[in-house]
């Protein structure tokens, strides 16, 4: 009940400042609010017609009108490219999970410690190693590319008749963490964390552990979330590293779209390239809209120092 009070008075206070803008003022806010619904507009109306265009029939896609709504929406579309046995996008996806999730949860834990010890522990040669991982961040994939696949390669990974194994080379080295997010998260906990927290701790006998999980961890939920949003995009949308070490049947979602891509004009048509990039983008909406307050509130305070 508060919350919906406040929020009345917040748009109350909002209506009456709008009233007391000069006349300058207010053709400002106008001009700016219709830049941002236009901004806003031509963002989703590709997503839009994506989405139409899969429901479309062939002569409409291919159509020089405009056709903004199908006259006989083709609804079963959607379960057509999830079940089709050529490309399988629904396994494709099960796959991409598979690298997301250790990866993630793991990743994610591992650069959590890694930011705390760089953010508030002391230790000999702390800034020297600090620098040499920021270093890591200038090396290009393409650079260190071949070297790992050779080593997967000697090590029979990438010809295993196993699935999950093949999959490995994808999982195994976002297991050790992210040095993007490391980065990120350094100057988070520096700011939200603040020193007298951690000497208090130690006072009362707190290990380093109990500091991370207890202390940094839900000091720093929001700018965690933030980067793991960034880091499931990153690999959902990752086609160059799967393409490469994936054989066989054992896709990600990335490398099945481009196969039908690649495919369209044979035996595939452009209403399953658009329902199939349809499916795919669902998951970044799922994770965006769960975690969106954080999200937010990352982006407002990142800038300020607690």
């Amino acid at each position: 009940m508060e919350d919906i009070l406040v929020g009345r008075k917040v748009n109350k206070k909002s209506g009456i400042e709008f009233n007391k803008m000069t006349t300058g003022e207010k053709t400002v806010w106008i001009i700016a609010t219709i830049f941002v619904i236009i901004g806003a507009f031509s963002m989703v109306f590709p997503y839009f017609w994506m989405f139409v265009s899969s429901i479309k029939s062939y002569g409409e896609n291919m159509s020089t009108k405009l056709i903004i709504w199908p006259a006989n929406p083709n609804w079963s579309i959607f379960s057509i490219v999830m079940q089709d046995d050529k490309y399988n996008l629904w396994k494709a996806m099960g796959n991409t999970m598979l690298i997301e999730v250790p990866v993630i949860v793991v990743g994610t834990l591992v650069s959590t410690m890694c930011a705390f010890a760089f953010a508030k522990l002391r230790f000999r040669f702390k800034k020297i190693i600090f620098i040499c991982l920021m270093t890591t961040m200038m090396i290009p994939y393409a650079a260190v590319m071949l070297p790992q696949y050779r080593v997967w390669q000697s090590l029979n990974v990438t010809t295993s008749p196993i699935g999950f194994v093949r999959l490995l080379p994808l999982i195994v080295p976002g297991l050790f963490g992210n040095i993007g997010m490391t980065f990120f998260l350094v100057t988070s906990m520096k700011n939200s964390i603040h020193d007298s927290v951690i000497e208090s701790a130690k006072v009362d006998g707190c290990s380093y552990f109990r500091m991370w999980w207890q202390l940094a961890l839900p000091l720093s939920k929001n700018a965690i979330a933030a980067q793991m949003i960034f880091w499931f995009v990153g690999i959902w949308n990752d086609y160059f590293a799967p393409s490469m070490y994936l054989t066989g049947d054992t896709k990600t979602v990335q490398v099945v779209i481009t196969s039908m891509i690649d495919s369209y004009g044979t035996n595939l048509g452009f209403s399953e390239m658009m329902a199939s990039a349809f499916i795919a983008s669902l998951p970044m909406i799922a994770i965006f809209l769960l975690f969106r307050n954080m999200f937010v509130k990352t982006a407002v305070t990142s800038g300020v120092k607690g």
